[in-house]
């Protein structure tokens, strides 16, 4: 699911509600970012919309989508409580990931990603670390996809250097902070998304890999920002200067309301 970018400020009317169709009531729901000001006006639009879904066409990855939003309301709500995120939370993150896996159209892989990652997240809350385990190796491996995807024509270094035994290590000059998604702000996720980079003979960061993943769109966020980088490039011992290979990290904190 995409971050919303538009805050609908008004309420759809009830008319209005009850002519749209499900696809239409999802698609004006992703319009809204969500918060606690926002997520009561969200869940009473779904829920119409949900039950169509359900009593219409149950396979279809947008209900898993519709599910994926309602579970994050619930979510909100239940904060650390270990019982409603057990009883509210989990089951309709893994309902949607059923209907995900089992439908006969494909589901887009952000969408994916996410149900993986918030699945993981309450399954390692309440205890079922190990159940968690392979759901979030699965949207990590997704995550790296994307961000291989998202360099795709960019310029690639056949050989680079570890800084040490005379190579020195590329120091930054100037960075860029990364944006938060909406649905980590919502959820208040934070962390650290750890990327991997060839600093080139310009200073500037070639090669992005994901070492360790934030998950939420957060690891494209990372790569976004470290892209407007520069830096201070290597040099071998003789003063010449040479592709670095660098790790950075990437931190994210939540911003305030």
């Amino acid at each position: 699911m995409k971050a919303a970018a538009i805050c609908l400020l008004l309420p759809l009317a009830a008319n209005a509600q009850s002519s749209a169709t499900p696809h239409q009531v999802l698609e004006k729901v992703k319009g809204i970012v969500l918060s606690e000001k926002t997520r009561d006006q969200v869940e009473a639009m779904l829920a119409p919309a949900v039950e169509g879904w359900e009593q219409n066409d149950p396979h279809s990855p947008e209900y898993a989508n519709a599910l994926v939003i309602l579970g994050m309301i619930r979510q909100s709500r239940a904060g650390l409580d270990i019982y409603q995120l057990r009883r509210d939370v989990e089951p309709v993150y893994r309902k949607a990931l059923t209907i995900y896996n089992r439908s006969f159209a494909l589901a887009d892989d952000e969408e994916m990603a996410l149900a993986l990652e918030l699945q993981a997240g309450v399954l390692n809350l309440i205890g079922e670390v190990q159940d968690a385990t392979p759901l979030h190796e699965r949207a990590q491996a997704i995550r790296r996809t994307k961000v291989r995807e998202m360099q795709e024509g960019a310029r690639r270094i056949p050989a680079a250097y570890k800084s040490g035994n005379g190579i020195t290590k590329p120091v930054a000059t100037y960075k860029v902070e990364p944006e938060y998604t909406g649905v980590a702000q919502f959820l208040g996720e934070r962390g650290t998304v750890k990327l991997r980079c060839v600093v080139d003979e310009s200073g500037m960061p070639q090669d992005i890999s994901l070492l360790e993943s934030l998950g939420f769109g957060l690891d494209e966020n990372a790569v976004r920002a470290l892209r407007g980088w520069r830096f201070k490039p290597g040099e071998d011992a003789g003063g010449q200067i040479v592709p670095v290979i660098v790790d950075v990290d990437i931190d994210f904190h939540v911003p305030k309301a």
